[in-house]
């Protein structure tokens, strides 16, 4: 994890010195390990004086030492600032860092082409800004899903910025707005361009006055990858969907609850897809470098204990040495609204029965006994995250499990609301606060476990941690798969699920970016990655969601099956349950009932 800010700026277009200085300090929240700034001055084809800055921080992840960047090549300089990670496309050897490689490959590059052909080819996620002197190009971009945040400050009169992390405006009049980068391609600046002698006019951002090329992302079937390259197109990693219909009829409501009888092609597919997300989940775990943690933890999981994130430890626990313990980050909020919700009187019925009245007062005393020995924080996912650890520590008894229980008091959310706001700007709806603040709180990794008999202070130390996002946009865990199964039956069902990919880019990835990386930490999603995308893709909809089943069967299906493959059969039952709504965020700090989580937050 790395934090990126850069500037081009001319006489014309100057740069704001007091937000650039709190955009390096946000940046370096991010990277803590290293911080440089390479300064560049060049001019233009009318001589006009133009000034770039690139700052980097480093969080250091991949490589026995720091590498500090920006990385500036010793005869080109050429200048890559680069937040990613490097698992498949380019050859990274164990214990290289993934940085120095791309960049000697960049360097090798001697045309616009083969620099485009190393981006495209690269698994994992990425956002970067690279600066090829020679051409005087300049190149940015995210990766096809967009699992790194890289925004743009788009302005009539300053300078043009991206920066990792972004900074609201104070002044409402004020014309300039940060924005997330468009995951859409690869973007360029040719600042040889004579801005003056332009005509057509550009739909894109202008940066100074220069138009700025977009490289975009396309689904490329049955052609060369390099003849789309020269039309300047880049090829996604991954095709569309397998649109091939099964031809399963329907079933009766009595065996929608009966998990199905294992074929020979379901049974293909659990094979290959434990293979494949097993690859992915150890090319993210397996070569983090150890550092001086006194033993702690290398790796975190993001653990609801539900079906997602209980495979991914289960999978995790077969690529580490036993001798590690892996942290199990669970988090809990006080929430005022939900705790005094259970104390409200019920309204009572209009019918008066004494004999039924006297039933459900008794059964309402025990609940009450019931609740009060309960904490507050024992939240839906709290509770499932216990099932969940010990289903695990039977699998797997030599290691050691940390459940860390992050229990978060209404006051301390309170402290932090207004960071955490910060963070996940420029989004800015209810919603989206109430996931953030959930995953802050994850990531910060302060909490308790429990040892023997006692409850010990405890911080989880790990840099690297594991989120389940993008099994359920690619395993139909959504209602809205449901209904678009009710609907229109399988070719529905396709339509909606290929909707889901197609979107995935343009969804939070970026936010979640910027939340977790504020307590320099990098969060990495093995369901994701490219080549289990592309493996997803291709297999029939009927193996990957069988809707025609109940909730807890016939969603995710082949997951579940996996699941029960690894030894957790209580798991491979679980429903999806939003983070929100498990952690207790949803609601915590809105007053009215009408809010929604599209509504916009109301600026204090």
């Amino acid at each position: 994890m790395c934090g990126i800010l850069f500037s081009l700026a001319t006489r014309e277009y100057s740069v704001n010195q007091n937000e650039w200085e709190v955009l390096k300090e946000l940046n370096t929240r991010r990277g803590p390990d290293s911080q440089n700034l390479k300064q560049v001055q060049s001019c233009n084809c009318s001589k006009e004086d133009l000034s770039l800055q690139f700052f980097s921080t480093v969080l250091h992840l991949r490589g026995a030492n720091v590498v500090p960047q920006p990385l500036c090549g010793p005869y080109t300089g050429n200048i890559l600032c680069w937040n990613g990670e490097i698992f498949g496309g380019i050859n990274v050897e164990f214990g290289q860092n993934d940085t120095q490689v791309l960049m000697d490959t960049l360097e090798k590059a001697s045309s616009e082409i083969e620099i485009l052909s190393a981006l495209q080819s690269i698994e994992g996620p990425f956002a970067f800004v690279y600066y090829k002197t020679s051409s005087k190009k300049i190149y940015f971009g995210r990766d096809c899903l967009g699992r790194r945040s890289l925004l743009w400050l788009r302005s009539d009169k300053g300078a043009f910025m991206l920066s990792s992390v972004g900074k609201a405006k104070t002044n409402q009049d004020d014309p300039d707005v940060w924005e997330e980068v468009p995951a859409n391609g690869i973007y360029s600046i040719d600042l040889n361009t004579d801005i003056l002698a332009l005509e057509e006019p550009n739909e894109l951002p202008k940066a100074c006055g220069y138009p700025l090329n977009l490289f975009p992302w396309a689904y490329i079937e049955n052609y060369d990858k390099l003849d789309m390259l020269k039309k300047g197109k880049l090829s996604f990693p991954f095709p569309r969907l397998n649109a091939t219909l099964p031809d399963h009829e329907i079933i009766d409501e009595a065996n929608a609850d009966i998990e199905p009888p294992i074929d020979v092609n379901m049974e293909k597919a659990i094979t290959e897809f434990k293979s494949v997300l097993g690859e992915s989940v150890k090319k993210r775990v397996a070569d983090i470098p150890y550092l001086d943690t006194k033993g702690q933890a290398r790796v975190a999981i993001l653990f609801s204990g539900g079906l997602d994130c209980i495979c991914l430890a289960a999978l995790a626990n077969q690529y580490l040495p036993m001798s590690e313990s892996i942290d199990l980050l669970n988090v809990a909020f006080e929430n005022p609204r939900a705790e005094k919700a259970k104390t409200q009187t019920p309204k009572k019925s209009k019918k008066r029965n004494p004999k039924k009245n006297q039933t459900e007062a008794v059964k309402k005393e025990q609940k009450d006994v019931q609740e009060s020995k309960r904490s507050i924080y024992d939240t839906p996912d709290r509770l499932t995250g216990k099932a969940g650890v010990e289903e695990l520590r039977q699998i797997a008894p030599d290691r050691t499990w940390n459940f860390v229980e992050i229990n978060v008091p209404y006051p301390e959310a309170m402290e932090y609301r207004q960071r955490i706001i910060d963070r996940m700007f420029p989004l800015d709806t209810v919603m989206d606060l109430s996931i953030a603040m959930a995953f802050w709180f994850a990531s910060r990794g302060k909490g308790v476990i429990h040892t023997q008999d006692q409850v010990v202070d405890y911080e989880s130390h790990a840099r690297v941690l594991i989120s389940g996002l993008g099994a359920d946009e690619q395993l139909g865990g959504y209602s809205r798969h449901r209904e678009a199964f009710r609907h229109g039956s399988w070719e529905r069902l396709i339509q909606e699920t290929q909707l889901d990919v197609d979107r995935i880019s343009t969804r939070n990835l970026g936010r979640d970016d910027r939340i977790m990386s504020d307590h320099g930490k990098e969060v990495r999603f093995p369901f994701l990655s490219t080549y289990v995308v592309d493996w997803l893709c291709q297999q029939p909809i009927q193996l990957k969601m069988d809707l025609r089943y109940n909730r807890g069967i016939g969603e995710k299906i082949l997951l579940r099956h996996v699941a029960r493959e690894l030894g957790l059969v209580n798991a491979s039952r679980n429903w999806k349950r939003a983070i929100q709504f498990g952690a207790k965020t949803a609601k915590m700090t809105g007053e009215s009932r009408s809010e929604k989580g599209q509504h916009k937050l109301i600026q204090e």
